[in-house]
């Protein structure tokens, strides 16, 4: 399958997250776009959920790097 074209979309701020409270539903996810109009980002379940996963991962990593105190 070939590789789709990506779109670069430079976020300045994140203005809301909703996740219902229904597990199979998702989030909604509203970001700032410099000189533009915001940018809402509707997440199913499943992509929520791999969402967290991949933050968690890297939290996780960049952890590593910091000092202990």
């Amino acid at each position: 399958m070939p590789k789709k074209p990506s779109r670069v979309i430079v976020v300045t701020d994140i203005n809301q997250i909703m996740v219902s409270s229904d597990p199979s539903e998702g989030a909604l996810i509203n970001l700032e776009i410099p000189d533009e109009a915001n940018l809402e980002l509707r997440l199913p379940a499943s992509a929520l959920a791999k969402l967290e996963a991949m933050l968690a991962s890297a939290n996780l990593e960049q952890a590593k790097f910091q000092k202990m105190h």
